[in-house]
């Protein structure tokens, strides 16, 4: 099963010996070696019977975590054809294979791929394969070139490799899988990109929604190039750079002028605001805050992101919160307040004042 982050369970093939009863191992000794191996070959990861007992932790978003979705890795060394046992004619394993980093490949009897060779072993260190057989047979691929539906089995030879070479974790290729239906489902258009090796891709999928909600702001530009790259670029706004004659029409955003109830509202940068009796249908994403001070009172600016093209990004209408001014003293208790006008606000309702 999936080694990394996920509690093991109980694999038959630890406990088979317990399982046969003593007259079975009195007669057939080998019996035991046997179905140990058969076991084996059915429930290292990405197996059959690994995948059937296992599949709920294979359809967490949160195993998805950057030990676990690797699927590629480089020799460090070249790897030469095995020596062959002169006894038996069979094929010695390859002591060790080198690489650059084994994260993400199972701990114990895992299958990869070298070139056109299939080659499984038995453990693993950080940088290497230990008690490698060469020559393997497997699947390589969950859709055949001819029919997606079709798994493609195949068997391979011996052969040399050169340092350098693309080492591939056959043995995640279910998840891997999986992986890619996630990402058609819920963050559309980095289907077949790869994120970066430090992104835990469940919990960007997650999140993938406020994401897609406040495309186009400097916040959602640098999570994009850290996602597929790693790197936290500095956003340059090339709007801060044109000359524009003072009739001209360059504006990209609508602005809302509102006072702090509670909270930081220079923190909204880069968020999804939302209408709070209309989230659904009326929403913006802010691309900048600023703070100013009239008549001793602050107030904020918040820039809300149109789009660059004829088509507005900001969903619904923003209404303007009504005011007023009382006329008179209210004393405490009074069920009567005297005011300028009644204008814009609703029949019942709250007020602040």
């Amino acid at each position: 099963m999936i080694q990394t982050g996920i509690e093991s369970r109980v694999k038959i093939q630890d406990i088979i010996v317990n399982q046969l009863p003593e007259y079975i191992l009195d007669e057939s000794p080998k019996a035991v070696d046997f179905l140990k191996q058969y076991y084996i070959s059915q429930e290292y990861q990405g197996a059959p019977v690994d995948i059937v007992d296992n599949l709920d932790q294979y359809l967490k978003v949160d195993n998805l975590t950057p030990e676990v979705v690797v699927g590629f890795t480089t020799l460090t060394s070249q790897v030469d054809l095995p020596t062959t046992n002169e006894v038996t004619g069979l094929e010695n394993p390859t002591s060790a294979i080198y690489v650059d980093s084994t994260k993400g490949f199972p701990d114990r009897y895992g299958l990869l791929k070298i070139d056109d060779e299939i080659i499984t072993y038995t453990e693993k260190t950080p940088t290497s394969f230990v008690n490698c057989f060469r020559g393997f047979s497997g699947i390589t691929s969950y859709h055949a070139d001819l029919n997606e539906e079709e798994l493609v089995f195949s068997s391979s030879s011996s052969s040399t490799h050169e340092v350098g070479s693309s080492v591939r974790n056959l043995s995640a290729l279910f998840l891997r899988e999986f992986y890619k239906k996630l990402k058609y489902t819920f963050a559309p258009g980095f289907e077949e990109k790869e994120f970066a090796s430090s992104i835990d891709a469940g919990n960007f999928i997650k999140n993938a929604r406020s994401f897609y909600s406040s495309k186009g702001t400097d916040e959602s530009i640098r999570i994009l190039f850290g996602v597929l790259y790693g790197e936290k670029p500095k956003v340059i706004n090339l709007e801060d750079y044109l000359l524009k004659p003072s009739d001209a029409q360059f504006i990209r955003r609508e602005v809302a002028v509102a006072e702090a109830i509670s909270g930081n509202p220079t923190k909204l940068v880069g968020q999804t605001l939302y209408k709070s009796n209309d989230s659904e249908n009326t929403k913006a994403s802010v691309s900048a805050v600023e703070a100013f001070t009239r008549n001793g009172k602050e107030y904020f600016k918040i820039s809300l992101f149109v789009g660059y093209d004829d088509q507005n990004t900001v969903e619904g209408t923003f209404e303007i919160t009504p005011c007023t001014k009382s006329l008179e003293l209210v004393n405490p208790g009074s069920s009567v307040i005297f005011v300028d006008s009644t204008i814009g606000f609703p029949k019942s309702g709250t007020l602040k004042s």
